[in-house]
């Protein structure tokens, strides 16, 4: 009998720990992978990093850097504005096309989930807005609000 209490506690200790096992590889897996860039600021600050620290820029080469990421940010945007309307047509006959092939109560549902979508991409477009004022009149030495 005392053998089998040994057993059940060393039994017990072992999913112990392979439950703590799990959890840490989980937490670590799920909250501990850094993402890499959030937004285009993100990714042009770990950009102009980058070649800071294995290119050496010189301060001449950092500045010219820094002119060429903004023609390029400026083209794209350009590009961006040109091809929406375009864009814009694709989704909505993609909508149109979902509504046609569900029932009234999920058009309903379905037309209030394009809702929120399109509320969270007009608050993230609002916030990149923001930042991007703000890194403007930093740049500019306006202190930000």
């Amino acid at each position: 009998m005392h053998r089998s209490k040994w057993t059940a506690g060393l039994l017990a200790l072992v999913l112990f720990c392979c439950g703590a096992g799990a959890g840490a590889l989980a937490y670590r897996y799920f909250a501990g992978i850094p993402v890499s860039a959030k937004n285009a600021e993100d990714f042009r600050h770990r950009y102009i990093s980058e070649m800071q620290s294995r290119v050496h820029l010189t301060p001449a080469q950092l500045s010219h850097l820094e002119t060429i990421l903004d023609e390029t940010k400026a083209k794209y945007k350009a590009l961006r504005d040109l091809q929406h309307p375009a864009m814009l047509k694709i989704k909505e006959e993609q909508i149109s096309k979902v509504k046609s092939i569900l029932s009234p109560q999920q058009v309903r549902a379905y037309e209030q989930l394009v809702a929120e979508r399109e509320q969270r991409m007009r608050e993230q477009e609002n916030r990149e807005r923001r930042e991007e004022q703000k890194r403007t009149k930093a740049g500019r030495g306006v202190p930000s609000p």
